[in-house]
């Protein structure tokens, strides 16, 4: 049976709400700020000029290297907190691969807030950088 069948017998109470998802979000913006803020001081006490930039670039390096690393272990720490997890949509038992994660990672920042319009009209309440990159975040059991 094809894996994309069987999905559309699954229970839609499976997938996590949008706000669920934006709380998660928004965790672990806070969770790479806190980290970028801190580390800053320490590194980049000694400029002047550069010092938003480079803060700035610090932030969406972190962030893009954080999300792609921890999507590979079945989410980052907003998704745990909020018991939601990430899975491969052709196989809900597996875990992304890097290379999945690292696109999903990519069109989410591409797309930004756009790329979260198509969960409530999928069934199985996927973004678009989910679709992209073969990805379902699921409720954890």
């Amino acid at each position: 049976m094809n894996n994309f069948i069987k999905h559309q017998f699954i229970d839609e109470r499976l997938y996590p709400s949008l706000m669920i998802r934006v709380q998660a979000l928004m965790l672990d913006l806070f969770i790479v700020a806190a980290v970028v803020f801190n580390s800053s001081r320490t590194f980049f006490s000694n400029y002047q000029g550069e010092y938003m930039l480079l803060k700035v670039l610090s932030f969406v390096l972190f962030l893009l290297v954080y999300e792609s690393i921890a999507n590979t272990t079945g989410g980052t720490l907003g998704y745990r907190t909020m018991g939601i997890k990430i899975r491969r949509f052709g196989d809900l038992n597996k875990k992304l691969r890097f290379s999945q994660s690292f696109a999903r990672t990519t069109m989410k920042f591409a797309l930004g807030w756009i790329s979260f319009l198509s969960i409530n009209i999928d069934p199985h309440r996927r973004a678009m950088h989910d679709k992209a990159s073969g990805a379902v975040v699921l409720i954890a059991k």
